[in-house]
């Protein structure tokens, strides 16, 4: 199988998740995408993100009826500090060696891997999608990404034709995947919500209904 993994805090899950999987998923013909909520955000405020469980709920119920994608808790149930490497690991004991995964990464957070736990590891570990949106999808931002990963793992080699980054001494690739700019985010979303303005059209009607349950983000009444 090709497997897309696809972190996040999803705080909450969005359109704008869905959309770019998708495109993604059609891009490199994917078989599954597995949605995985973190449990502790590194460098978020605590008063700005909803419970592990929460979040974990509302990407299962923003899920439903797609038949390639899969809420996968690993990183909830592990609990603690989100680390990628582990969470890689993890996936690799569950999987076939037949398999073929890809992380989905925007281009912004691939240009911050120097500062992650272990980033040659990660880098080693598991191919990589990283999506760029609009004027991301430039040969100056492509040529940043490349600084990074050569200051981490000497030796790759950018394919301009497949767009695509080959590592001399194992099977993993790194491709460029160009997607749709969608003007959502979480943070909006949490914006209009304190607000008390209408979030319908920008996340799936069933989370929006979960997150006025559940009186998330400071929830006082939105707009309908």
């Amino acid at each position: 199988m090709r497997i897309g993994i696809l972190g996040g805090t999803f705080n909450p899950i969005h359109y704008g998740h869905l959309r770019s999987a998708e495109e993604v998923r059609k891009a490199l013909k994917l078989d599954e995408i597995r949605f995985i909520p973190s449990a502790l955000p590194p460098h978020k405020p605590k008063d700005e993100v909803a419970s592990a469980a929460d979040r974990l709920e509302m990407v299962r119920i923003a899920l439903e009826g797609y038949s390639s994608y899969v809420c996968d808790p690993v990183e909830v149930e592990r609990g603690g500090p989100t680390y990628t490497l582990d969470t890689l690991k993890e996936l690799a004991r569950t999987t076939s060696d037949e398999d073929e995964m890809f992380f989905i990464i925007g281009a912004d957070a691939f240009l911050e891997l120097s500062t992650w736990y272990e980033p040659k590891q990660v880098l080693n570990a598991v191919s990589f999608a990283v999506t760029l949106r609009g004027n991301q999808n430039t040969a100056e931002y492509i040529e940043a990404i490349l600084k990074v990963i050569r200051e981490i793992e000497p030796g790759s080699c950018f394919d301009e034709f497949l767009r695509e980054i080959k590592f001399a001494d194992n099977e993993r690739v790194i491709k460029f995947i160009p997607i749709t700019e969608v003007d959502i985010s979480a943070t909006r979303i949490r914006q209009c919500i304190r607000a008390s303005s209408s979030i319908r059209h920008l996340l799936p009607r069933e989370v929006e209904l979960f997150i006025i349950r559940r009186q998330l983000y400071r929830y006082s009444g939105i707009a309908h």
